[in-house]
Formats: C-alpha cells, structure tokens, sequence
C-alpha cells in the first residue's frame, strides 16, 4: 500500500464511501476544463472512478489515484498517484493530480508531485512514466518541468491536444547483489 506523507499532505486510499468527494471534484468546471474531454461529470462517473481506483490497488498495489489530505486540517484537497493507463496504445504509468481550486497556487501539486517522482524512482524503481497535460495546462506543464520531466511528444486524446510528459531513469544494478 502506498504510504506517502510530505510536509503538509498524507496520501490515502479512496474506498466507496468517497462519493461525495469525488463527485466535488468531477463537477466543478475549472477543474474538469484540462480533465478528458473537459466536460462536467456526473455521479456515475464518480462512481466509476473509484471502482477503478479501488481495481487499481487490487491489480496493482501502490497504483492509482489517493486521496490527499492536509495534515494539518484533515481537509481533502484533491487526488494524485501513479495511475496504469494506455495512451496510443501504449501500456504507461502516468503521474497525475489534481488539487482542488479552493488551493490552487499555493505548491499542492508540486508537492504531491516530487513525493510521488521520489517514490517512483527510489522505491518503486519505475524506468519511465509520463503526465499527460493539456495544451494551455500551464500549471500543470510548470510541474512536470520542475520535476525533471520533459516533453516527449503531442498526441491527440479525447478531441483535445496532450503533450506527454515522460521522467526516464536508468538504474544500475549493484554489482555486491550479483555476486
């Protein structure tokens, strides 16, 4: 189970009573403007991505979205993780968030971020994955930057323009384990 914390946010796990959280999100229309299509969606689609969140820590463990609370408040903020998907299809590990508008400004997606960059890298030993970013995401586009990613190409995905952001790590294997 992934069990990240940084300075000012604790990552959890969504269950099935987070409904009315991630309806919150998914309905507000600045936030929904750079997500998929860029439409507002309802309560089935809530619904639907927490089946596949919880699917995802069953199949895969440390991946998927995870809710992610201030420390200090308890207030849910928004939502990041490392999230299986296909994008031209390709199977990829995108690094995601999404911080709701209320804290927008003020580092939550960064720090979100760099934790998950770190335990990509130093825990998980991933030797790529990607953020997807909308054309004119320039939050979001900042982000990746500062991160050490850099963009690999422009695809098309849901009618919208994607730049596809990728960190690749080259591993060497510790010559002490070979022996």
């Amino acid at each position: 189970m992934l069990n990240l914390t940084t300075q000012r946010l604790t990552f959890e796990r969504y269950t099935e009573k987070d409904l009315l959280t991630v309806l919150d999100l998914v309905s507000d229309p600045l936030m929904m403007k750079f997500i998929g299509n860029g439409q507002l969606k309802d309560k089935a689609y809530a619904i639907h991505l927490i089946e596949r969140m919880l699917e995802q820590y069953e199949n895969f463990g440390d991946y998927g979205l995870h809710k992610l609370i201030h420390r200090q408040t308890g207030e849910f903020i928004g939502h990041a993780g490392l999230v299986a998907q296909v994008i031209d299809d390709t199977f990829e590990i995108e690094l995601g968030y999404w911080i709701k508008r209320a804290y927008w400004g003020q580092g939550y997606g960064f720090e979100a971020a760099q934790a998950l960059a770190k335990y990509a890298d130093e825990e998980m030993w991933l030797h790529r994955y990607i953020s997807a970013i909308q054309v004119g995401n320039e939050g979001s586009k900042r982000i990746a930057l500062k991160n050490g990613m850099h963009l690999e190409k422009v695809i098309e995905m849901d009618g919208k323009t994607v730049e596809i952001y990728v960190k690749l790590n080259s591993f060497e294997e510790d010559e002490t384990e070979a022996l």
